[in-house]
């Protein structure tokens, strides 16, 4: 099965991304309770183990697994509605891009080759 060049780079880049949020999420945690100091620190290592959850379906979409997709989904729900009641509405917004945004552009991506998932 060859994968579509755009659902490659975009796997690629949510990697990425998931390891700079986990780099933040771990080594950085202090800074983020420095900079955001009514954050409970439960919610930074939640947040760390759902980005673990990310990478862990990314892994399975790059093997054609459909429940990559749903563990996706179900993981990027979670982080934004945590992201909503630790940081407020305003927070919650910013997360938008990464919770629904990225979630669509992956469908979008995914959508043409969903028959080879299993």
């Amino acid at each position: 099965m060859k994968r579509p060049v755009f659902l490659t780079i975009w796997l690629i880049l949510i990697v990425l991304a998931d390891l700079f949020s986990l780099y933040s999420y771990t080594l950085g945690a202090a800074t983020i309770t420095r900079a955001l100091p009514n954050v409970p620190s439960w919610a930074v290592m939640l947040l760390a183990i759902l980005v673990v959850v990310q990478l862990v379906s990314i892994a399975l979409l790059w093997m054609w697994k459909k429940l990559g997709f749903y563990l996706y989904l179900g993981s990027a729900a979670i982080a934004f509605v945590l992201n909503i009641l630790t940081l407020g509405v305003s927070g919650g917004l910013t997360s938008i891009f990464g919770a629904v945004v990225g979630a669509a552009i992956l469908y979008l991506a995914m959508r043409p080759v969903w028959q080879n998932f299993a």
